[in-house]
């Protein structure tokens, strides 16, 4: 993103990073069972705790330093004492960082539940997906907007009563927020497992301040016509697409990886739309194995 407060903006790879959507490993990730982990995604069951203290603190440190160090300068013995630690990298936390360049995507989703008709639009279109009982709406709609984006990504009311499954694979911010030069692209997921994400984000994207103005600027591909009726064995015109199979090399260039996760048809709307609104002037499409040791294209420059 460029300098200007507000302005949306990736041009390259490789460019100066100026702000990011990241999202805290949460109580939803701690509770990837061996039994569903290949259902959510993943590959076995993660350690919570190593994942925050080794991996996700020490990332979110640096990141801080370079993109907003007021946020942590001269406060290290502070933050790394035992009581304070977790509090200052938990999002649903008071002495959370909350920092304008590195942007937590669960402070930006309780944002937008304030506007209490997004917030009852957001209910049904949740529990209409995960086939929510109407106690459990109810339930819902009682909590705060902080409550409930908390429970939107893991799953849990409170320590003892989850009401559907987490979604753990929020922290993989790529995939969901794809922008092109100053365009956000939306995604649409191929497994199942992804698709409350996708619909945050939507939300997200098309209601939050730090969006403002961008609304027209939101690009968003459709199913194929009749797409229902099509054999659930034919992938041809199945519209799936992940932000990790599309890098943006230059202003005028991007690659876009047809995968296990993003489909030619997927690849052909968005060419369409890129060329249409004159966003970019050259798409290479690069096809990869379609197994999961591949994934996207970004996981083979990896």
């Amino acid at each position: 993103m460029s300098k200007t407060k507000n302005d949306i903006r990736v041009t390259s790879e490789i460019g100066t990073l100026r702000r990011l959507l990241v999202h805290s490993p949460d109580s939803g990730l701690g509770k990837v069972v061996p039994s569903k982990a290949q259902d959510w995604l993943f590959e076995d069951i993660v350690h919570l705790d190593t994942i925050r203290r080794k991996e996700y603190d020490y990332y979110t440190k640096i990141l801080l330093y370079f993109l907003d160090s007021g946020k942590i300068k001269g406060r290290l013995a502070e933050i790394d004492d035992e009581q304070n630690r977790r509090n200052f990298f938990k999002p649903d936390n008071e002495n959370f960082f909350r920092s304008e360049r590195v942007i937590e995507l669960q402070w930006l989703l309780s944002d937008v539940l304030q506007d209490h008709e997004i917030k009852l639009k957001l209910v049904a279109a949740v529990c209409a997906i995960e086939n929510c009982s109407y106690t459990s709406q109810e339930e819902l709609l009682s909590c705060s907007p902080q409550q409930l984006a908390k429970v939107f990504i893991s799953g849990t009311v409170n320590e003892k009563s989850m009401i559907f499954p987490p979604i753990p694979n929020f922290i993989f911010t790529r995939d969901i927020g794809i922008v092109v030069n100053d365009y956000i692209l939306l995604n649409k997921p191929a497994k199942k497992a992804r698709t409350r994400e996708a619909m945050l984000m939507k939300y997200i994207f098309y209601n939050h301040p730090l969006f403002a103005g961008y609304q027209d600027k939101i690009l968003e591909i459709s199913d194929s016509p009749l797409h229902f009726l099509i054999p659930r064995e034919t992938d041809e015109k199945k519209v799936t697409l992940e932000g990790g199979d599309v890098m943006v090399i230059t202003k005028d260039h991007v690659l876009i990886g047809v995968s296990e996760r993003t489909t030619m048809e997927a690849v052909h709307q968005v060419s369409n739309l890129l060329f249409e609104k004159n966003i970019v002037k050259k798409i290479t499409v690069i096809k990869i194995l379609k197994r999961r040791d591949y994934m996207h294209i970004d996981s083979i420059f990896t």
